[in-house]
């Protein structure tokens, strides 16, 4: 099954779908780097669905005209990660517990914020029962 690459807004909660859809992640990538007017100052990602949702990649930073609505560490490439790891990090900062943070290891979480995550709850497909900043102990995770 191919997927298709949509972009994904942040700067909602819940996250939102931009309506163009993209063969390639190149293509949303340089939509992003080339500015979508509705969303000109939003933290943009690419979700790979082959539906549901499979990937999130956080793109390139472009430059410094761009650096200021870009939510994580400069990089040169798309960077991907599965939604099965998104969804243990949701768990991880859901559950404030630190002997979860064990489970993450070396990752760069830079990306994934308690509040992005918290953002993407609805793509993702977790419980949003605990809003970004309360930890209940409860995974937040479903199958």
């Amino acid at each position: 099954m191919s997927s298709i690459y949509r972009v994904l807004c942040l700067s909602h909660d819940p996250a939102i779908t931009a309506e163009a859809e993209y063969d390639r992640p190149e293509y949303a990538a340089t939509a992003i780097a080339s500015g979508i007017p509705e969303h000109a100052d939003c933290d943009l990602l690419i979700g790979r669905y082959s539906y549901p949702l499979v990937e999130v990649g956080c793109p390139p930073t472009t430059g410094p005209e761009h650096a200021a609505r870009h939510r994580c560490y400069p990089h040169s490439v798309t960077e991907w990660v599965d939604v099965a790891w998104l969804r243990l990090l949701a768990a991880v900062h859901q559950s404030g517990a630190e002997s979860m943070w064990s489970l993450t290891g070396n990752a760069r979480l830079a990306h994934w914020s308690r509040e992005r995550l918290h953002r993407l709850r609805n793509e993702l497909g977790i419980d949003a029962g605990a809003p970004a900043d309360q930890t209940t102990g409860q995974s937040g995770a479903t199958q």
